[in-house]
């Protein structure tokens, strides 16, 4: 069983937001000024925080729903097949949804024109959140590989990072096989000693196993 109690030490981040303040007012997307305003307000925040990261549709909003029994407010719009989380065009989006006192943050789901994987490298605070949830639907992109290595590289530890595989419900025991085969070649799962977990939103498959490692009471 791979054990993960949050390591973070929050006075030893390396992150500085001000790092960014160099960069041109003008030349700052309404994405990239978004996450620069969840920097600052994680920083504030003194409880626990984790962040779900996926392709559009990956099914973030319906696990953030699933894994806090319904109760996180304000909840999370959950669309068919498509990411309704868009912080591209509103200047005051869902920062987070807060539940038993924790944070939780319904990324938007990148690799997308709204929401390049450019803008997260440059912007996103990953070494502001205690863990990382990236969840995967379907067939693994060159831009989830991409992802990966971004958060591996700016979390530089300070976070917890989980491998997720949603909508579990329909697979069988061989693509089980199969999928973990290649979920740990494509993202080096043993190397960088990261967890993987089977789920389903549907039918409640890998939710406990998940509240449990994540602390999520």
């Amino acid at each position: 069983m791979v054990k993960n109690p949050f390591k973070r030490d929050k006075k030893n981040t390396g992150y500085d937001s001000s790092i960014y303040d160099t960069a041109p007012y003008w030349r700052k997307s309404r994405l990239e000024e978004n996450f620069l305003k969840l920097a600052a307000l994680l920083e504030e925040a003194e409880s626990r925080k984790i962040a779900f990261i996926g392709q559009p549709g990956a099914g973030k909003s319906s696990l953030l729903l699933k894994l806090t029994d319904g109760k996180c407010e304000p909840k999370p719009n959950i669309g068919q097949g498509t990411d309704t989380t868009d912080w591209s065009s509103s200047r005051e989006p869902v920062w987070y949804h807060l539940y038993n006192g924790m944070y939780f943050i319904d990324t938007p789901g990148y690799d997308t024109k709204a929401h390049p994987l450019r803008s997260y490298r440059e912007y996103f605070p990953f070494q502001n959140v205690d863990a990382i949830v990236f969840v995967i639907k379907g067939k693994i992109h060159q831009s989830d590989e991409d992802m990966f290595r971004l958060i591996i590289d700016k979390s530089k530890r300070a976070s917890t990072v989980v491998l997720v595989r949603g909508y579990a419900e329909d697979l069988t025991e061989d693509d089980r096989k199969n999928l973990e085969q290649e979920f740990n070649e494509k993202f080096k799962l043993k190397r960088y000693n990261i967890p993987f977990f089977f789920v389903s939103s549907r039918s409640g498959e890998g939710i406990i196993e998940l509240q449990f490692f994540l602390y999520i009471k």
